[in-house]
């Protein structure tokens, strides 16, 4: 029983992983040929914005982060596969909520005012488009939902993930409507002006904001959700597996150690100290954090002067 669990939990990492991979490098190359696409495209009555002046357009933008980030990603998930233990940087996953908002936004403006004014095949499904306003925004939400929730995302960091968008807001506002096109600022593409008739520019702005940090906070309570029950379900199995069940937290160590040295992979060793710290919360032994991963870097290498290290 405790063998079948313990293989279950080997391949929901390396399937976390695979799907990872195969998503972030499906994003980095969608992204980079639409971006080139439009890039050489010609100019059309719609979108006059091609070459360099497709950086005036934030869904190109969003894209382009959101490219990146995905590819920062791959190492971490070539890793967990390595180690049969994958697990994000807090400071990644931040950085992840803020460029999945900003393609998130893409994708809902693009799907709903865009569509609207332009029709929805044209905006959605049409050339580039779908990769651009539908695919990689899919791709990269399901990603921070589902793949990669690694880290509960609190609430200030709402705040934080917006910040991108209302950069772009202010730059577009002083580009469009304070310098304006004639004198070498930009076209206004995103026809605002048709919103900034009836309201002031200040309240087009906290609007955008709203906007922006109503979508922020949805995918965070998904992200949070998702999370919240991996992390019981892992949390169950390092308390409740047969393979663990030990009367003292030194045994239970050493048998994770046991477990963990047979599918060494020659790499570098990492010490588990989130499943140590699950563990713990079982036995309530009193250790601290390093006397356990010293118990499990002991058992770990117990063996290796007989050749059973690798």
């Amino acid at each position: 029983m405790g063998t079948n669990k313990k293989l279950n939990a080997l391949i929901i990492n390396n399937i976390r992983c695979i799907l990872a991979i195969i998503v972030c490098v499906c994003i980095c190359g969608m992204v980079f040929f639409a971006v080139v696409y439009h890039l050489l495209k010609e100019p059309t009555e719609l979108i006059r914005e091609v070459g360099w002046q497709s950086f005036h357009l934030f869904t190109i933008l969003s894209n382009l982060v959101m490219a990146v980030v995905a590819g920062m990603c791959v190492p971490f998930a070539i890793d967990g596969l390595r180690y049969h233990n994958y697990h994000l940087p807090r400071w990644y996953v931040a950085v992840l909520f803020m460029a999945t908002c900003g393609i998130t936004i893409t994708f809902v403006v693009a799907g709903t005012v865009l569509s609207s004014a332009v029709g929805f095949y044209r905006v959605m499904l049409y050339k580039h488009n779908v990769i651009i306003h539908t695919i990689c925004p899919i791709l990269s939400i399901l990603l921070f939902i589902f793949l990669n929730c690694d880290h509960t995302v609190k609430f200030r960091s709402s705040f934080i993930a917006v910040i991108p968008l209302m950069v772009y807001a202010v730059l577009y506002t002083l580009m469009v409507f304070v310098i304006g096109e004639d004198a070498g600022g930009w076209r206004d593409h995103y026809q605002v002006y048709r919103v900034v008739e009836h309201l002031p520019i200040p309240v087009v702005l906290v609007l955008v904001f709203v906007i922006g940090f109503v979508i922020a906070n949805l995918l965070r309570l998904a992200h949070n959700a998702v999370h919240k029950r991996r992390k019981a379900a892992l949390e169950r199995y390092y308390q409740q597996a047969d393979a663990f069940s030990y009367d003292d937290i030194q045994s239970a160590i050493e048998a994770l150690a046991r477990i963990d040295r047979q599918h060494d992979m020659g790499g570098e060793l990492t010490v588990p100290r989130r499943i140590l710290a699950m563990m713990d919360r079982k036995y309530r032994s009193g250790f601290s954090m390093k006397d356990m991963c010293n118990i499990y870097v002991d058992e770990y290498y117990r063996t290796e002067a007989k050749g059973g290290g690798g």
